[in-house]
């Protein structure tokens, strides 16, 4: 698993379960930051505790989440 996805009661939190953020992470990454902002969440934890490694994939997958939590 790439991914734990909880839903609290203000906010839902994503902790990024890999050591690397990178192109073969941050595309579902990014898919399921659109979904959860997409159902009208604005207030996303994400916990990248685990994660030691972050390319330019997974900022931009960061990035994309920040804007549309802006948006609402």
């Amino acid at each position: 698993m790439e991914f734990n996805i909880e839903k609290k009661e203000n906010y839902t939190l994503i902790q990024v379960l890999e050591e690397k953020l990178d192109t073969h992470i941050a595309p579902n990454l990014k898919s399921e930051l659109v979904l959860i902002s997409g159902n009208g969440e604005k207030n996303i934890l994400l916990d990248l505790a685990k994660c030691h490694y972050c390319d330019s994939s997974g900022l931009s997958a960061i990035l994309v989440a920040n804007r549309l939590c802006k948006k609402r």
